[in-house]
């Protein structure tokens, strides 16, 4: 798998143009600074129908971050590890779920209740739920929502120095269950559209899908 870009932090705040950090979950999760190795421990996350999680997220963020720059943002697409106090105009964790039953489905998006700024973070949640649902045809999943979610190491300045800065607007997203079929059939299956619903709620949140 190849190896994650340099970044550059450059901070929010500008006008233009807006910058966006896409973290692709679970990549080079054995490349981590010592405060991250008890969290990645677990290694690549879910698997299903013979795909691992990382390789899912990463051709998402990919694909998500193209339709993005065509809108002229900038970004970065961030590994396991943050660089320390990453600032951009929103921050987006992206990841897929796994369910040992092969029963659950669908997609849910979170925020961190400890948030600096909780009316801009649940605008740019509500965006991802509203856009990555019309694009994909996908289930919401509120009743699945973690503590791990909630409480994601990346959103957490106050624990951990490789963490988003305060102020930054940050969500994780589940983009779907690698152990459904019907879930794989839009992540595997028609990942344009799953990327499309991504962009679409990213770019709303920004003011930037007139």
């Amino acid at each position: 798998m190849r190896e994650p870009p340099p970044l550059t932090v450059i901070g929010s705040g500008r006008p233009w143009p807006k910058r966006v950090g896409l973290q692709v979950g679970h990549w080079w999760s054995g490349e981590v600074p010592p405060e991250m190795e008890r969290l990645h421990a677990a290694g690549g996350g879910a698997t299903g129908g013979g795909y691992t999680e990382v390789e899912v997220n990463l051709d998402l963020a990919t694909r998500t971050a193209a339709l993005l720059r065509a809108h002229g943002v900038e970004v970065d697409l961030i590994p396991g590890t943050v660089p320390i106090d990453y600032r951009a105009d929103a921050f987006v964790a992206i990841h897929a779920d796994g369910d040992v039953r092969g029963v659950l489905r669908g997609y849910k998006v979170a925020r961190s209740p400890l948030s600096h700024i909780p009316e801009i973070d649940d605008a740019l949640v509500e965006w991802l739920y509203a856009e990555y649902g019309r694009a994909t045809g996908l289930p919401r999943d509120d009743e699945h929502i973690t503590r791990r979610m909630l409480f994601y190491y990346a959103f957490n300045n106050r624990r951990y120095y490789h963490a988003i800065a305060p102020g930054t607007p940050a969500a994780i997203v589940e983009a779907g269950f690698l152990t459904s079929a019907a879930d794989r059939a839009v992540l595997i299956g028609a990942p344009d559209r799953a990327a499309q619903g991504l962009a679409n709620g990213i770019l709303g949140f920004l003011g930037l899908n007139r």
